[in-house]
């Protein structure tokens, strides 16, 4: 049966907006008032990745794997972001996703630019970029998830090559202040105002154990493409009802995709008796831990929405 569920967002297209989120999940999942609520450091990714026993981030790794590899394998993910100013520095606010349109020109226009420096591979889902350099070059950038809301200088480019990075990075800038003003794109994304080089390792030497990871989306299809062993798709239903699987794990990058109202029914007829969900907060996560109650704890009075949100809120702005 599911005992953990895993909201990735790995785009963060939900860490801006925690507070709908979570008032769509206790509307859905109302015995979720009742459970604990607390809000970790880690992101939503490097939980999971922690829980699987990878070491360090595996994000980039696992969803180049689901790609047909090029000729030689990429070596940076590039997505299109929004760098908010602040004071004399500035910090990443979001990814931003872009019209069909929009990144049709940009493709273009990299893969023009850029041709002597790298070539550059579409992704099907058309919210970012595989990027394959003419050289190598020896940098590591982090992913975005873990960089959000943090000023400039916790997430520079490292390495010995670290400044070409800057370098591509500022051609970038000045190829989309050109692309906004093109006659060719009529949507253009106010937001849009620079592309994120994250670094692509080796997909992780998976260790034993003992679970079965099942889901949605590209993590969970990278996941399967990585020849993580304990990745197979299975129903929710099926997992729920499983009374020999005894640690089972979803796994979706969106909130919304996942049916929680079997995951509600699950919970108010005892089919599971205790839970664990993580889902993004802001640049953390929060993990919703649920017990089964015996008739003599139901004297606990449990949360409202507005408690605890204001609760969580004031969590996040002291651990800050």
């Amino acid at each position: 049966m599911i005992q953990q569920i895993y909201i990735t967002d790995y785009l963060s297209d939900a860490a801006a907006r925690p507070a709908d989120m979570i008032q769509s999940l206790v509307e859905q999942c109302p015995v979720f008032l009742r459970a604990q609520w607390q809000v970790h450091s880690l992101s939503p990714l490097k939980s999971l990745w922690q829980c699987l026993g990878a070491s360090g981030d595996a994000t980039s790794a696992v969803l180049c794997a689901r790609m047909p590899l090029p000729v030689a394998p990429p070596a940076f993910c590039l997505l299109p972001v929004h760098l908010g100013l602040r004071r004399d520095t500035f910090s990443l606010q979001s990814v931003v996703p872009l019209a069909a349109d929009v990144y049709a020109v940009l493709t273009e226009r990299l893969k023009k630019h850029f041709l002597e420096e790298f070539t550059i591979h579409e992704d099907p889902s058309q919210r970012y970029w595989w990027v394959v350099p003419v050289r190598k070059i020896n940098a590591q950038t982090q992913w975005p998830q873990d960089c959000l809301y943090q000023q400039a200088m916790h997430w520079q480019p490292q390495g010995p090559d670290a400044s070409v990075i800057r370098q591509w990075t500022n051609e970038i800038q000045m190829l989309l202040h050109e692309a906004a003003y093109s006659p060719a794109v009529t949507n253009w994304p106010e937001t849009l105002n620079s592309l994120w080089f994250a670094s692509v390792g080796h997909i992780p030497a998976w260790p034993a154990m003992q679970l079965t990871v099942s889901g949605q989306g590209d993590i969970f299809s990278g996941l399967q493409a990585s020849r993580l062993a304990a990745a197979q798709f299975i129903p929710m239903s099926t997992m729920f009802s499983d009374q020999q699987m005894t640690d089972g794990i979803w796994v979706a990058d969106q909130w919304q995709t996942v049916n929680w109202a079997e995951v509600s029914r699950a919970l108010q007829t005892g089919r599971i008796s205790a839970l664990r969900v993580v889902i993004p907060f802001a640049e953390r996560s929060i993990e919703i831990g649920y017990k089964k109650q015996f008739r003599w704890q139901f004297w606990r009075k449990p949360y409202t929405l507005e408690t605890l949100l204001q609760q969580l809120e004031t969590t996040l702005a002291a651990a800050r």
